[in-house]
């Protein structure tokens, strides 16, 4: 009787779990990868500010996005001197990626900008 309960708990918890890292995978992934986004348009800026090469800008985004294991997906100076930053990652999954409605979840993309700065 009580081998029951104890095995019935036990898979709960483990279903329970494994629900919550499915569902919570996207949701950390998002909140880490602002941190990363933030972190490049910063860096970015402060390159861009120092020599107003775009190019060199660029390359430290990207150096950081890869130190991350993040994707540098969009970069650009607008006109005001502002780099825009976007950086993408894929959220770890065992099931949901696979089915069609749910496969969006875990392409995540965050987009930071940064003024540049001494």
């Amino acid at each position: 009787m009580i081998s029951r309960w104890i095995v019935k708990l036990v898979v709960g918890i483990a279903l329970a779990g494994f629900v919550l890292f499915e569902a919570g995978s996207p949701v950390v992934t998002r909140v880490i990868l602002d941190g990363q986004a933030h972190d490049a348009a910063t860096d970015a800026a402060k390159d861009y500010f120092s020599g107003h090469d775009a190019d060199k800008a660029r390359a430290t985004a990207q150096h950081d996005a890869d130190g991350d294991g993040a994707t540098l997906a969009a970069f650009s100076v607008d006109e005001q001197g502002v780099v825009h930053v976007t950086l993408s990652k894929k959220a770890k999954s065992y099931v949901l990626h696979n089915f069609g409605p749910t496969k969006h979840w875990y392409d995540v993309s965050v987009t930071a900008s940064a003024t540049p700065t001494q």
